[in-house]
Protein backbone atom coordinates (compact mmCIF):
# COMPACT_ATOMS: atom_id res chain seq x y z
CA UNK A 1 0.00 0.00 0.00
CA UNK A 2 2.81 2.63 0.98
CA UNK A 3 4.44 1.09 -2.14
CA UNK A 4 1.52 2.62 -4.33
CA UNK A 5 1.34 5.48 -2.15
CA UNK A 6 4.91 6.13 -3.12
CA UNK A 7 4.32 5.77 -6.92
CA UNK A 8 1.38 7.85 -6.82
CA UNK A 9 2.73 11.11 -5.59
CA UNK A 10 5.28 12.32 -8.34
CA UNK A 11 1.81 11.64 -11.03
CA UNK A 12 -0.19 13.42 -8.40
CA UNK A 13 2.10 16.20 -8.17
CA UNK A 14 2.46 16.41 -12.00
CA UNK A 15 -1.27 16.71 -12.73
CA UNK A 16 -1.55 19.44 -10.35
CA UNK A 17 1.41 21.47 -12.34
CA UNK A 18 -1.09 20.62 -15.45
CA UNK A 19 -4.19 22.22 -13.94
CA UNK A 20 -2.36 24.91 -12.30
CA UNK A 21 -0.75 25.27 -15.99
CA UNK A 22 -3.98 25.21 -17.69
CA UNK A 23 -5.77 27.81 -15.11
CA UNK A 24 -3.19 30.35 -15.25
CA UNK A 25 -2.96 30.41 -18.70
CA UNK A 26 -7.40 30.75 -18.87
CA UNK A 27 -6.95 33.70 -16.51
CA UNK A 28 -3.72 35.52 -19.14
CA UNK A 29 -6.15 34.66 -21.87
CA UNK A 30 -8.98 36.56 -20.12
CA UNK A 31 -6.68 39.36 -18.69
CA UNK A 32 -5.74 39.55 -22.64
CA UNK A 33 -8.97 40.18 -24.13
CA UNK A 34 -9.80 42.31 -21.59
CA UNK A 35 -7.04 44.14 -22.00
CA UNK A 36 -7.29 44.33 -25.84
CA UNK A 37 -11.05 44.49 -25.98
CA UNK A 38 -10.67 48.12 -23.85
CA UNK A 39 -7.28 48.95 -25.27
CA UNK A 40 -8.08 48.87 -28.78
CA UNK A 41 -11.08 51.22 -29.15
CA UNK A 42 -9.67 53.67 -26.63
CA UNK A 43 -6.95 53.68 -28.88
CA UNK A 44 -9.18 54.37 -31.66
CA UNK A 45 -11.02 57.07 -29.81
CA UNK A 46 -7.80 58.80 -29.21
CA UNK A 47 -6.62 58.76 -32.70
CA UNK A 48 -9.99 60.15 -33.91
CA UNK A 49 -9.54 62.86 -31.01
CA UNK A 50 -6.17 63.71 -32.32
CA UNK A 51 -6.80 64.27 -35.95
CA UNK A 52 -10.00 66.17 -35.60
CA UNK A 53 -8.53 68.53 -33.24
CA UNK A 54 -5.39 69.34 -35.42
CA UNK A 55 -7.65 69.46 -38.46
CA UNK A 56 -7.01 66.21 -40.05
CA UNK A 57 -10.40 65.44 -41.27
CA UNK A 58 -13.50 67.50 -41.48
CA UNK A 59 -14.27 68.58 -37.91
CA UNK A 60 -18.29 69.12 -39.26
CA UNK A 61 -18.73 66.03 -40.21
CA UNK A 62 -16.60 64.00 -37.61
CA UNK A 63 -16.44 66.30 -34.65
CA UNK A 64 -13.79 65.05 -31.89
CA UNK A 65 -14.70 62.45 -29.38
CA UNK A 66 -15.43 64.89 -26.61
CA UNK A 67 -17.35 67.25 -28.69
CA UNK A 68 -19.63 64.05 -29.06
CA UNK A 69 -19.41 63.51 -25.53
CA UNK A 70 -20.46 67.39 -24.66
CA UNK A 71 -23.31 67.05 -26.89
CA UNK A 72 -24.79 64.23 -25.06
CA UNK A 73 -24.54 65.53 -21.96
CA UNK A 74 -26.49 69.10 -22.93
CA UNK A 75 -29.13 66.52 -24.36
CA UNK A 76 -29.55 64.28 -21.04
CA UNK A 77 -29.12 67.34 -19.46
CA UNK A 78 -32.57 68.87 -20.50
CA UNK A 79 -35.28 67.20 -19.27
CA UNK A 80 -37.29 67.76 -22.56
CA UNK A 81 -34.69 66.24 -24.58
CA UNK A 82 -33.92 63.27 -22.44
CA UNK A 83 -37.52 62.15 -22.80
CA UNK A 84 -37.74 62.29 -26.41
CA UNK A 85 -33.87 60.37 -26.65
CA UNK A 86 -35.87 57.73 -24.29
CA UNK A 87 -39.23 57.53 -26.46
CA UNK A 88 -37.19 56.65 -29.50
CA UNK A 89 -35.22 54.37 -27.83
CA UNK A 90 -38.34 52.44 -26.38
CA UNK A 91 -40.02 52.42 -29.91
CA UNK A 92 -36.97 51.06 -31.66
CA UNK A 93 -36.79 48.06 -28.54
CA UNK A 94 -40.33 47.48 -29.00
CA UNK A 95 -39.90 46.62 -32.87
CA UNK A 96 -37.19 45.02 -32.32
CA UNK A 97 -38.28 42.51 -29.08
CA UNK A 98 -41.36 41.62 -30.66
CA UNK A 99 -39.80 41.13 -34.38
CA UNK A 100 -36.93 39.39 -32.88
CA UNK A 101 -39.46 37.02 -30.87
CA UNK A 102 -41.96 35.85 -33.48
CA UNK A 103 -39.06 35.74 -35.88
CA UNK A 104 -36.87 33.56 -34.18
CA UNK A 105 -39.85 31.41 -33.05
CA UNK A 106 -41.14 30.56 -36.26
CA UNK A 107 -37.75 30.43 -37.79
CA UNK A 108 -37.19 27.80 -35.28
CA UNK A 109 -39.99 25.76 -35.32
CA UNK A 110 -40.03 25.64 -38.96
CA UNK A 111 -36.14 24.27 -38.87
CA UNK A 112 -37.71 21.54 -37.02
CA UNK A 113 -39.89 20.47 -39.08
CA UNK A 114 -38.17 20.70 -42.47
CA UNK A 115 -35.44 19.02 -40.45
CA UNK A 116 -37.56 15.88 -39.52
CA UNK A 117 -39.89 16.09 -42.82
CA UNK A 118 -38.85 15.28 -45.44
CA UNK A 119 -41.50 16.56 -47.84
CA UNK A 120 -41.82 19.81 -46.35
CA UNK A 121 -37.80 20.11 -46.86
CA UNK A 122 -38.15 19.67 -50.61
CA UNK A 123 -41.61 21.51 -51.21
CA UNK A 124 -40.51 24.54 -48.92
CA UNK A 125 -36.78 24.33 -49.23
CA UNK A 126 -36.67 25.87 -53.46
CA UNK A 127 -38.72 29.27 -51.23
CA UNK A 128 -36.90 29.61 -48.94
CA UNK A 129 -32.91 29.53 -50.28
CA UNK A 130 -34.21 31.91 -52.95
CA UNK A 131 -35.58 34.62 -51.42
CA UNK A 132 -33.00 34.48 -48.26
CA UNK A 133 -30.30 36.36 -50.63
CA UNK A 134 -32.77 39.08 -51.51
CA UNK A 135 -31.89 42.00 -49.46
CA UNK A 136 -35.37 41.97 -47.00
CA UNK A 137 -35.15 46.36 -47.13
CA UNK A 138 -36.19 45.75 -51.04
CA UNK A 139 -38.85 44.34 -49.88
CA UNK A 140 -40.01 47.11 -47.44
CA UNK A 141 -42.06 48.79 -49.75
CA UNK A 142 -43.96 45.80 -50.29
CA UNK A 143 -44.11 45.70 -46.57
CA UNK A 144 -45.95 48.51 -46.16
CA UNK A 145 -48.60 48.30 -48.64
CA UNK A 146 -49.89 45.13 -46.53
CA UNK A 147 -49.05 46.40 -42.59
CA UNK A 148 -48.60 49.74 -42.94
CA UNK A 149 -46.23 52.72 -42.10
CA UNK A 150 -45.20 52.46 -38.76
CA UNK A 151 -44.75 49.59 -35.92
CA UNK A 152 -46.69 46.84 -37.74
CA UNK A 153 -44.55 47.47 -40.73
CA UNK A 154 -41.09 47.82 -39.00
CA UNK A 155 -42.10 44.42 -36.46
CA UNK A 156 -42.88 42.67 -40.16
CA UNK A 157 -39.59 43.25 -41.69
CA UNK A 158 -37.72 42.84 -38.85
CA UNK A 159 -39.62 39.36 -38.49
CA UNK A 160 -38.96 38.10 -41.81
CA UNK A 161 -35.14 39.15 -41.48
CA UNK A 162 -35.02 36.88 -38.38
CA UNK A 163 -36.75 33.64 -39.73
CA UNK A 164 -34.31 33.44 -42.69
CA UNK A 165 -31.68 33.52 -40.16
CA UNK A 166 -32.96 31.39 -37.71
CA UNK A 167 -34.76 28.65 -40.05
CA UNK A 168 -31.29 28.18 -42.09
CA UNK A 169 -29.45 27.85 -39.03
CA UNK A 170 -31.94 25.52 -37.34
CA UNK A 171 -32.73 23.39 -40.41
CA UNK A 172 -29.13 22.82 -40.73
CA UNK A 173 -28.60 21.66 -37.28
CA UNK A 174 -31.46 18.77 -37.30
CA UNK A 175 -30.23 17.36 -40.51
CA UNK A 176 -26.86 17.04 -39.50
CA UNK A 177 -27.46 15.57 -35.65
CA UNK A 178 -25.78 12.31 -34.97
CA UNK A 179 -28.62 9.93 -36.10
CA UNK A 180 -28.16 7.96 -33.14
CA UNK A 181 -30.66 10.82 -31.47
CA UNK A 182 -33.44 9.88 -34.22
CA UNK A 183 -33.01 5.82 -33.40
CA UNK A 184 -33.30 6.32 -29.52
CA UNK A 185 -36.28 8.36 -29.50
CA UNK A 186 -37.51 6.09 -32.33
CA UNK A 187 -36.48 2.87 -29.66
CA UNK A 188 -38.01 4.60 -27.10
CA UNK A 189 -40.71 5.39 -28.97
CA UNK A 190 -41.08 8.95 -26.99
CA UNK A 191 -44.06 11.09 -27.65
CA UNK A 192 -43.74 14.20 -30.36
CA UNK A 193 -43.52 16.33 -27.43
CA UNK A 194 -40.41 14.90 -25.60
CA UNK A 195 -38.76 14.21 -29.02
CA UNK A 196 -39.12 17.77 -29.75
CA UNK A 197 -37.85 19.78 -26.74
CA UNK A 198 -35.61 16.94 -25.21
CA UNK A 199 -33.88 15.57 -27.96
CA UNK A 200 -34.16 17.14 -31.65
CA UNK A 201 -34.06 21.34 -30.43
CA UNK A 202 -30.74 20.08 -27.71
CA UNK A 203 -29.51 18.37 -30.55
CA UNK A 204 -29.41 20.94 -32.98
CA UNK A 205 -28.88 23.92 -30.40
CA UNK A 206 -25.18 25.00 -31.41
CA UNK A 207 -26.63 25.83 -34.77
CA UNK A 208 -30.40 27.15 -33.11
CA UNK A 209 -27.70 29.71 -30.78
CA UNK A 210 -25.88 30.43 -34.28
CA UNK A 211 -29.06 31.34 -36.07
CA UNK A 212 -30.04 33.42 -33.31
CA UNK A 213 -26.79 35.48 -32.63
CA UNK A 214 -26.82 36.11 -36.18
CA UNK A 215 -30.63 37.06 -36.57
CA UNK A 216 -30.43 39.85 -33.65
CA UNK A 217 -27.53 41.32 -35.96
CA UNK A 218 -29.98 41.18 -38.93
CA UNK A 219 -32.52 42.51 -36.37
CA UNK A 220 -31.03 45.60 -35.41
CA UNK A 221 -30.05 46.37 -39.10
CA UNK A 222 -33.81 45.75 -40.51
CA UNK A 223 -35.20 47.58 -37.42
CA UNK A 224 -32.87 51.09 -37.94
CA UNK A 225 -33.28 50.63 -41.63
CA UNK A 226 -37.05 50.77 -41.84
CA UNK A 227 -36.69 53.47 -39.15
CA UNK A 228 -35.21 55.38 -42.09
CA UNK A 229 -37.53 54.85 -44.58
CA UNK A 230 -40.93 55.45 -42.91
CA UNK A 231 -41.49 55.95 -39.37
CA UNK A 232 -42.41 58.90 -36.83
CA UNK A 233 -40.22 58.07 -33.97
CA UNK A 234 -36.91 55.53 -33.40
CA UNK A 235 -33.50 56.12 -33.19
CA UNK A 236 -33.09 55.38 -36.74
CA UNK A 237 -35.56 58.41 -37.30
CA UNK A 238 -33.35 60.18 -34.95
CA UNK A 239 -30.34 59.45 -36.88
CA UNK A 240 -31.74 60.42 -39.92
CA UNK A 241 -33.50 63.88 -38.63
CA UNK A 242 -30.24 64.62 -36.93
CA UNK A 243 -28.67 64.34 -40.28
CA UNK A 244 -31.41 66.32 -41.85
CA UNK A 245 -30.47 69.51 -40.10
CA UNK A 246 -26.63 68.58 -40.08
CA UNK A 247 -26.27 68.31 -36.12
CA UNK A 248 -23.72 65.69 -36.89
CA UNK A 249 -23.07 65.75 -33.24
CA UNK A 250 -26.66 64.51 -32.33
CA UNK A 251 -26.13 61.70 -35.15
CA UNK A 252 -23.14 60.24 -33.54
CA UNK A 253 -25.23 60.42 -30.36
CA UNK A 254 -27.86 58.34 -32.17
CA UNK A 255 -24.77 55.86 -33.62
CA UNK A 256 -23.69 55.34 -30.10
CA UNK A 257 -27.33 54.26 -28.96
CA UNK A 258 -27.11 51.64 -32.04
CA UNK A 259 -23.36 50.77 -31.07
CA UNK A 260 -24.69 50.30 -27.73
CA UNK A 261 -27.83 47.87 -28.68
CA UNK A 262 -25.12 45.49 -30.82
CA UNK A 263 -22.93 45.45 -27.67
CA UNK A 264 -25.92 43.94 -25.43
CA UNK A 265 -26.86 41.81 -28.13
CA UNK A 266 -23.36 40.19 -28.53
CA UNK A 267 -23.66 39.66 -24.72
CA UNK A 268 -27.03 38.61 -24.50
CA UNK A 269 -25.72 35.65 -27.34
CA UNK A 270 -23.02 35.02 -25.35
CA UNK A 271 -24.50 34.51 -21.99
CA UNK A 272 -27.48 32.01 -24.16
CA UNK A 273 -24.33 30.01 -25.61
CA UNK A 274 -23.23 29.67 -22.40
CA UNK A 275 -26.45 28.42 -20.75
CA UNK A 276 -27.84 26.40 -23.37
CA UNK A 277 -24.66 24.56 -24.49
CA UNK A 278 -22.37 24.73 -21.92
CA UNK A 279 -20.60 21.59 -23.41
CA UNK A 280 -18.82 24.14 -26.01
CA UNK A 281 -17.08 25.74 -23.79
CA UNK A 282 -12.93 25.42 -22.99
Amino acid sequence: MSNQSFLDEPYAAETQKLVDETLRMRRNTRILSIVLGVGFPLLLLSTWEYVSQNGLIDRRFFPAPTTIATTVVKILSNATDRAVVIDHILATLGRLVVGFSLGATAGVSMGVIMGLNAPTRFAVSPLLYGLFPMPKIAIYPLVIIIFGIGNAGSTALVTLGVFFMTCINTLSGVLYMNQIYLDIATAFRMPPATRWFHVFIPAAMPSIITGLRLGLGQALILVISSEFVASDNGVGRFIWDSWQVLDISRMFMGLTIVLMFGGIAALLGSYAERKLIPWKQA
